[in-house]
Order: C-alpha cells, then structure tokens, then sequence
C-alpha cells in the first residue's frame, strides 16, 4: 500500500469498532470511526478523502441504508456493508442504496481484508478506464 488507505468504520457496537479498528490498522489501514449514520455523513465530507466505508446496517438515527443512500450522493467511494442482516431483502436494500459489496457477520478477518482488496481493485481499475 502506498499510503495508508483511509477506511472510514461505522458501526454502532464499540466492540466490534474496537476489533476491526485493531484489524485494520495492523493490516496497514488508517481507521476513522463513526457509530451513527449521521456521524458517518458528517465523517465523509470532513474527512475527505476517505478510500473506502465499512457500513453496518443496524444503527441508531438514519441506519445504513439511508446512509449509504446519502453517501453515495455526495461520494462514489467504495462502499461495503458489514451486517448481520442475511436476508435477501436486506442485501437487495443495500445494493438499491448504492453499496458495493455485502458481508454478513459474523466474517473471518480475512473474508474482509480480500472483500476490501476486491473493492480497492475495482475502483481503481474503474478509475483507469475512465482516464482513458
């Protein structure tokens, strides 16, 4: 990685913050927290430019859908929802809001970082052919 990447992390369980924070940042990452969509909102317009959210769905204020709706109004940055909705419905929700992946607590640290690399991956590739 070239500088560390900015993950802005948004979920409401300090736990899970704390776990993933730890994750990240050993894996080279610099982790800014949010724990409400609002937060999340404020987070990626002040912290710009942020390289990739971690979004839970289940939180307290507009939840993770609407802020996923509301991000990806201001940002097309890489989205991926981390949530322990498994239900259908609730993927097609986040992908309608604009996600771009889905993974279902509970994930193996490595699920994560290769869903992050994928994402990372195809942005930038994305980025390259809109250059062209």
């Amino acid at each position: 990685m070239r500088n560390a990447e900015k993950v802005l992390l948004v979920d409401d369980d300090p736990q899970v913050r704390r776990a993933l924070r730890l994750t990240l940042t050993s894996a080279g990452y610099n982790v800014v927290e949010a724990w409400t969509g609002e937060e999340a909102l404020e987070k990626v317009q002040a912290e710009s430019p942020v390289d990739m959210v971690l979004l839970d769905l289940k939180m307290p204020g507009i939840g993770g859908v609407e802020a996923c709706r509301r991000i990806r109004k201001i940002s097309d940055v890489p989205i991926l929802v981390i949530s322990i909705l498994r239900t259908q419905e609730s993927k097609m929700q986040a992908f309608d809001a604009g996600t771009d992946d889905y993974l279902t607590k509970p994930f193996s640290i490595q699920d994560l970082l290769s869903h992050m690399h994928a994402l990372r991956h195809s942005g930038a590739s994305l980025e390259t052919i809109a250059a062209v």
